[in-house]
Parts: C-alpha cells; structure tokens; sequence
C-alpha cells in the first residue's frame, strides 16, 4: 500500500511539476511599466555615411525594436515607439523622443546592425555607418 501511495505522489509530482514552473518563469513579462511593443512594426527614414537615403519598413537594431546604447557606466534602451530620430556621429549618438526631449552623449556598440526591408529586398547596415533614422510611422 505504502509503495502504491509513492508511486502515485511522484505521478502527481511528474504531471503537475511542469505546470507550476512554467506559471513561475515569468516569460513574456517585461519591467514594470514597460509596453511591448512586438507586435509593432516601424518604418524610417535612414541616412548612412554616403549620404545615401534609405527607406526602411520593419525596422530593427540588433533584431530589436528599440535603441540601446551606454550612457555613462550603465545601458539605456529607448523603444522605437519614444524616438523621433537618432543621429549617430562616430560611436557617439543623441536620440530625440517624440515629446522633443534630447537624449545625448550615448555610445553605441560597434556590432550592432540596423536593418528592415526595402522596395528591393532586405537592407542592413552597422549602425557606426549611419548619420541618422527618421521614423516615419509605427504600424500593427
């Protein structure tokens, strides 16, 4: 009886265990406050070292729909749906938002990458060759 009793809370345990991981991993979540934006998708205007205009649909920056770079010792991340236009000079990048506020003296990583699609196929470029992002319009 005993041993039948063990099997049957280690059946329970086996089936239900999962369950109530997965309710506490937190996935999908994201801090306080914090919108999420995946389901948007953004279009820009970009202007790279060349001065060669661009326009971009689905924008991304690193695969993400939002900016980051180093502001002093720590990371900033702005989502798209906040900014305006990013201007990028060397490693160095001032990001206006939309309510006209100026974030400056960012510093961007030299991997990072902008990319989205054009009317001739997909485009991506590191962002360290860019001048600037206008962004259009965000749509769903």
């Amino acid at each position: 009886m005993k041993h039948r009793m063990n099997i049957l809370v280690y059946f329970f345990l086996a089936v239900l265990a999962p369950f109530v991981f997965m309710g506490m991993s937190g996935m999908g979540t994201g801090p306080s406050g914090a919108q999420n934006n995946a389901f948007l998708s953004f279009d820009a205007k970009l202007i790279d070292t060349g001065n060669n205009a661009i326009q971009l649909s689905s924008v991304a920056i690193d695969g993400k729909t939002s900016f980051q770079a180093l502001m002093g010792k720590g990371k900033v991340t702005i989502p798209f749906e906040e900014i305006s236009r990013i201007q990028i000079k060397g490693k160095n990048a001032c990001v206006t938002l939309k309510d006209s506020k100026q974030v400056c003296n960012l510093v961007i990583r030299e991997s990072s990458k902008v990319s989205g699609n054009t009317s001739f196929g997909h485009y991506q470029i590191p962002l360290n060759e860019v001048v600037s992002i206008d962004f259009i319009k965000a749509r769903q």
